[in-house]
């Protein structure tokens, strides 16, 4: 490769790493200047624009605050929900086994037989049923003897017998299930039996229940509003990124801007009016000089290496050109020589020519 060539990559990747530092160098610069400012009663649109971005930042960061809380507590309802509504799961089973427990308790207790003769039937012939199914169920298990065949008869017939044994006692609990559930409003007949007992162990549940399901339904509410206030997106993670890149935006606009003003107080970006610069002087203060001094030297290397890269360039691209001149010198050179050759040619062939026409002209006599 030519060593100018490697030269000036050498110079862009300089250029490149100075652009870098320079920018970041007035951007600080520029940012220390318009913190300068906050006190200040100055009418200069920039100024007003660096108060507005601040404004615009300091807003979106309340407002990403306020979807992470309100995200925060929409879990936190979500968590309490499930909470609750697992604990009124349990206490429905509770009161399952209860009702269960109340539906037997009415069939034992003859006092309610006005109420439980619409079941009594019923559950007698599930009573006999269960009754003849254990019954048989232990005759079978103590039957003995008799081949391998016999005793796979016997478990198969065992296995059956239990099977509707299973099923026999499901009725019978479903049954206790209604017929207690059925009367869990009512009042008992007496204060003191079974019966009063297990409806103030109901009406107990009951209590704790309806409290559960008005807290669920306090929650829910709460819940509801925080997601309609999330809006049609309704994905606050979707909602806290927008505005994280609307802060971004507005922090590449804020860059700009003390890139420009760190410029113009470094004496890179000359083209400013007397009163900008008379307030610039203001503001600009002795310890200052190191940086200017810094963002000088930097932009002072950058304008030396381009002009240094259009000079190769420059030099490169004449090479290029006399490359091309001694190519083109060449190919006229060739073309000359063909031409030479070409001519020699043709006046052969004329010669040629005559000497055949002079030969016609000989013939034509002998005729």
């Amino acid at each position: 490769m030519d060593d100018r060539k490697k030269r000036i990559d050498d110079l862009l990747k300089n250029n490149q790493e100075s652009r870098v530092s320079l920018d970041t160098l007035l951007e600080n610069f520029g940012e220390s200047l318009y913190s300068r400012t906050k006190e200040m009663h100055a009418e200069h649109e920039d100024i007003n624009q660096y108060n507005v971005y601040l404004k615009d930042i300091a807003e979106s960061n309340v407002a990403i605050g306020k979807i992470e809380e309100k995200n925060r507590r929409f879990k936190e309802l979500e968590d309490a929900i499930d909470v609750r509504e697992s604990e009124e799961k349990e206490r429905a089973k509770e009161m399952a086994f209860i009702f269960r427990r109340l539906g037997k308790a009415l069939l034992e207790n003859s006092s309610y037989d006005d109420y439980t003769s619409l079941f009594r039937e019923q559950a007698s012939a599930l009573k006999a049923k269960l009754e003849s199914l254990e019954t048989r169920i232990t005759e079978l298990d103590n039957k003995e003897g008799g081949n391998v065949f016999s005793w796979i008869g016997k478990s198969a017939q065992g296995l059956v017998l239990k099977s509707f044994l299973s099923k026999a006692q499901e009725s019978q609990e479903q049954l206790y299930h209604s017929i207690g559930e059925r009367y869990s409003s009512r009042e008992s007949v007496c204060e003191d039996d079974d019966v009063a007992m297990i409806r103030a162990e109901i009406d107990a549940l009951r209590s704790i229940s309806k409290t559960a399901m008005d807290e669920i339904s306090v929650l829910k509410d709460e819940k509801r509003i925080i997601s309609a206030s999330f809006g049609i997106d309704g994905n606050p993670q979707k909602q806290i990124q927008s505005v994280k890149n609307h802060i971004a935006q507005v922090k590449e606009a804020l860059g700009i801007l003390y890139r420009k003003f760190g410029s113009q107080a470094a004496g890179i970006d000359e083209d400013i009016t007397p009163d900008r610069k008379y307030f610039i002087d203001t503001i600009v203060t002795a310890e200052d000089g190191e940086v200017i001094g810094r963002a000088a030297r930097l932009n002072q290397s950058i304008t030396d290496n381009e002009n240094a890269i259009v000079k190769l360039k420059a030099s490169l691209a004449i090479d290029d050109e006399k490359s091309k001149i001694e190519k083109y010198k060449r190919s006229i050179e060739d073309k000359k020589t063909r031409i030479i050759e070409f001519e020699k040619a043709i006046a052969d062939l004329e010669v040629s020519v005559q000497t055949s026409e002079n030969n016609i002209q000989e013939l034509k006599k002998q005729l």
